[in-house]
């Protein structure tokens, strides 16, 4: 099963595929002390993620890199591929490249994009599931993120900690969107999943999946009217030049799996676990910093240089759109069940 590409879901997928505009060569880490405590050998590892090189994706892979180089005297250079450029550009392969290890050995992917494989990942994007950066943290370190962790290593895949893209928020280009009935028959495009096409359902939107690269040119051309996305997606994207309004309701979540070949994470010693699993910790946790600290300054300069309409969460009726996709969570159950996932419910109380 961990090694097999189910291609029932390569369309959602390719829904979603990555930003364009990397650099052709890949980063490189930092010098290092000249110290190799653990005894690595002289290896090199590939790190892949779908967005830029500019990403705060990117920017997780080139500080691993930097802690590997400082860990290991060196002996251990981890590459950084943007916008997935092993695979050209296929998120989807990207992670099977992963899976098989050859030729990537450690990524950075979305929740979303690994539901292309196993729709439990899709879990961490229920509506309205955390109410804070604080709630998410909270639930991905502890017992919901053990339960994901588990389901990777069916995958052979080591998680060394779970980043995040972050709250996906709503823009468009025809109104201010405060309740669901502004949403009625707005021309959406939506992320490559089934899980965010129901909520859009019940919101009353036209909802499309569509290639990520595709969007700023159907935006700008009016073939879809909105999107939604982290703000950091968002502006790295400049979509805020084709849009006018936005609203940070904080429906939907995502993450992202920062994870090792498991079968060369298992060729390593207890000592070269611990130091891949510490440097894997650390990255998280500086990626998590960069792109929450970014929010205030995007919305900010949007405003004053984009002129658009930012409506904040405490301006929207979030009640009414909770309500909206209440039925959301009994349907994800009732699909996985369908699909021979026992662990449906106990995977989503986990998360309560």
């Amino acid at each position: 099963m961990k090694k097999q590409f189910i291609a029932a879901f390569m369309s959602a997928v390719l829904a979603m595929s990555a930003l364009t505009g990397c650099g052709k060569n890949p980063s490189t880490p930092v010098s290092n002390s000249g110290e190799n405590p653990a005894n690595f050998t002289k290896q090199t590892w590939n790190f892949a993620c779908s967005t830029t090189e500019t990403s705060t994706w990117a920017q997780a892979g080139q500080k691993f890199a930097e802690l590997m180089a400082e860990s290991t005297g060196g002996a251990v250079t981890v590459k950084v591929y943007a916008a997935d450029q092993l695979t050209n550009g296929n998120q989807s392969e990207g992670i099977q490249a992963l899976m098989d290890g050859d030729p990537v050995q450690i990524s950075m992917h979305s929740n979303l994009i690994y539901s292309a494989f196993d729709p439990r990942f899709n879990v961490v994007s229920l509506p309205y599931l955390f109410d804070s950066y604080a709630d998410a943290d909270a639930k991905l370190d502890g017992e919901a993120g053990e339960k994901l962790t588990a389901i990777l290593s069916e995958y052979g895949l080591h998680c060394m900690g779970i980043a995040e893209n972050g709250f996906r928020q709503l823009t468009n280009s025809v109104r201010e969107i405060k309740s669901p009935a502004d949403m009625k028959n707005l021309k959406l495009r939506v992320a490559g999943s089934n899980l965010l096409m129901k909520c859009y359902e019940l919101w009353g939107a036209d909802a499309t999946n569509m290639n990520w690269s595709e969007t700023f040119t159907a935006l700008q051309q009016n073939t879809v009217e909105g999107q939604e996305n982290p703000l950091p997606a968002i502006d790295a994207a400049k979509v805020q030049e084709v849009q006018k309004y936005a609203s940070l309701w904080n429906a939907n979540y995502d993450c992202l799996f920062f994870c090792i070949n498991e079968d060369l994470y298992n060729s390593l010693t207890d000592e070269q676990k611990a130091i891949v699993d510490e440097n894997g910790k650390k990255a998280v946790e500086y990626e998590r910093e960069i792109n929450r600290s970014g929010d205030d300054e995007i919305l900010s300069r949007w405003q004053s240089e984009n002129g658009m309409t930012v409506t904040k969460t405490e301006d929207l009726d979030i009640e009414a759109f909770k309500s909206a996709v209440e039925p959301v969570e009994a349907w994800f159950i009732e699909e996985l069940e369908k699909q021979g996932y026992s662990d449906a419910k106990d995977l989503v109380n986990a998360f309560k």
